[in-house]
């Protein structure tokens, strides 16, 4: 028997109070490993270090000896049957971590609670002892009031918990399953029409998949009134961080949660149960590579946006805008030279989700978006599309919940494309090579019928010396291919400029406390140019594409 209690006390501390209840027949040692890190993000976040006050008792409260083993793991010595009694900090606000305030106890369970180890496929028993907070929910299987259930340890670590002093609660149903929108925060827009949204994108995916996954599904939404963007895939539902509330009145922010809704959606099927080998299951104790990172996440930032256009929740010019900011940040990249998408996604527990050393890697999203799009292309021009290759994805290793290789992708598009040679060179040269990809991706927009325009503001600095600033005239970035990569330095602050002179411009700049006068050369090239998307004329291809 396990058992999860959770209570607050005091919730302007951010602890919550766990207990876990354990019953386990003829074990002198229990072993309790907490996750290092959770799904949808491949990388180490030690919840151990919000962990204080572990204790354990026999069941007459007698105090037993805990020892801990490793950096998040605990051993407990002669004890068939033990209460666990801990503290959790709930102090970060994102969608896969946890948060405690007057208004509400929201917690991510992998965060939080122990895999006992050897018992990770029993069932485990949880409940909210959390009075002050009436609206409860979770994405687990409800039992009954207050008392929740998940199968197996990979359920739970997969599980959210919200209670809320006041949680709005909207639904709407596609074919079997169930979807349920729940909003702590502020709503600042339409409920209707919000929900046709939702249904339309919703039905369109289910469409081409052919069924979902789930009975039951739970949008869980942290309205914020700061600005914030984060959204984290779970099996029987999503939590969506963003903010500030008070801007989704205007149509270019709802767009950006109408994006990442979608996007965590196409997660139910792809990565939730369409998942590489090596990740199934989740081994949250320590790191797990994968080299899928154009799968997992590159097919779900080009299908997320890409479903908004196919059910008509996004126009085709709104779709554009989403795409040229997807493209412009691959352009103003040059991790492509030295760091392939597959290289970059087995580093991503090294540092794939910070800024990192200057083009180093590449973003498997946006990378993986525009490669995902290169090959749609390629499908449909052969007869086929990257949704029905997905749709085969879902059926050999979704369905049966059977974990794929890479190769296993591949073969699939094979099968659609029928062109060996050319699918060895897109994966040789693209997805585990570093050549340039736009001259090709180019071409496939083209024949799409999208045109590809370079434009070049009014900024020479930028545009003719490659060299790009923050408002603080601080340099962020400089053209690997401009003169001034030879005498400038990231992270130099420029004091005083003279570009009008092209033969003698010059840079006045504060170096680490030096001030220095560097002079620039100047070349015939443009650098960092702004891409405009446009349609001027619908295709055969396009009607494909977008159908």
């Amino acid at each position: 028997m396990i058992h999860y209690s959770i209570s607050c006390s005091y919730p302007a501390s951010q602890f919550v109070n766990i207990r876990l209840d354990l019953k386990i027949p003829d074990s002198n040692m229990i072993l309790l490993q907490l996750p290092a890190w959770r799904a949808g993000r491949y990388q180490l976040a030690n919840y151990a270090q919000n962990i204080r006050k572990i204790e354990a008792f026999d069941p007459s409260g007698l105090k037993l000896e805990i020892k801990k083993l490793t950096k998040d793991l605990w051993e407990i010595q002669n004890s068939e049957q033990v209460s666990v009694h801990y503290e959790y900090w709930a102090g970060k606000m994102d969608a896969g971590n946890s948060w405690v305030d007057e208004e509400q106890v929201y917690l991510n369970l992998v965060n939080c609670c122990f895999e006992v180890v050897g018992h990770s496929e029993e069932k485990i028993k949880l409940t909210l002892d959390l009075p002050l907070y009436p609206d409860q929910i979770t994405t687990l299987p409800k039992i009954s009031s207050g008392f929740w259930q998940a199968q197996n340890f990979q359920q739970l670590a997969d599980s959210t918990v919200l209670a809320s002093k006041e949680l709005k609660h909207w639904a709407y149903s596609c074919l079997k399953t169930q979807f349920h929108i729940w909003i702590q925060g502020e709503v600042c827009f339409e409920k209707e029409v919000f929900l046709e949204n939702f249904r339309q994108f919703t039905e369109k995916l289910i469409s081409d998949f052919g069924e979902f996954p789930e009975e039951e599904y739970h949008f869980i939404f942290q309205l914020l009134p700061y600005s914030h963007y984060h959204g984290v895939e779970h099996r029987r539902g999503t939590v969506i961080t963003f903010g500030p509330a008070e801007s989704l009145n205007q149509d270019p922010v709802m767009e950006e949660l109408l994006g990442v809704s979608c996007h965590e959606l196409y997660h139910a099927w792809n990565v939730c149960r369409i998942r590489p080998k090596e990740l199934l299951p989740y081994n949250f104790s320590q790191e797990t590579y994968t080299q899928a990172g154009l799968i997992l996440e590159g097919v779900t930032t080009y299908m997320g946006d890409l479903y908004l256009l196919k059910s008509g929740v996004y126009d085709l010019s709104t779709y554009l805008k989403h795409l040229e900011k997807v493209i412009q940040r691959e352009l103003d990249s040059f991790g492509w030279r030295n760091q392939s998408i597959a290289e970059s996604s087995f580093d991503l527990w090294l540092d794939g989700y910070v800024p990192g050393i200057p083009d180093k890697k590449v973003s498997i999203y946006t990378r993986g978006a525009i490669l995902a799009m290169g090959l749609d292309a390629m499908l449909i021009e052969s007869g086929s599309s990257l949704p029905k290759v997905m749709k085969k994805m879902w059926d050999r290793f979704g369905k049966p919940i059977l974990g794929y290789a890479i190769s296993d992708f591949q073969e699939i598009i094979l099968e659609e494309l029928q062109d060996q040679k050319l699918i060895n060179r897109f994966f040789s040269s693209y997805v585990n090579g570093h050549l340039d990809y736009f001259p090709d991706f180019k071409k496939h927009l083209k024949y799409l019928g999208l045109n590809w325009k370079e434009e070049f503001e009014d900024n020479p600095l930028l545009h003719e010396f490659g060299i790009r600033i923050n408002d603080q005239q601080q340099i962020l970035q400089i053209h690997p291919e401009s003169p001034s990569f030879k005498s400038l330095m990231k992270g130099d602050i420029i004091l005083e400029s003279n570009l009008e002179n092209l033969k003698e411009a010059y840079l006045e700049i504060n170096r680490q406390g030096r001030a220095l006068l560097i002079h620039l050369e100047h070349s015939d090239e443009l650098y960092f140019p702004k891409v405009k998307l446009s349609c001027p004329k619908i295709l055969e291809s396009t009607k494909i594409w977008i159908g």
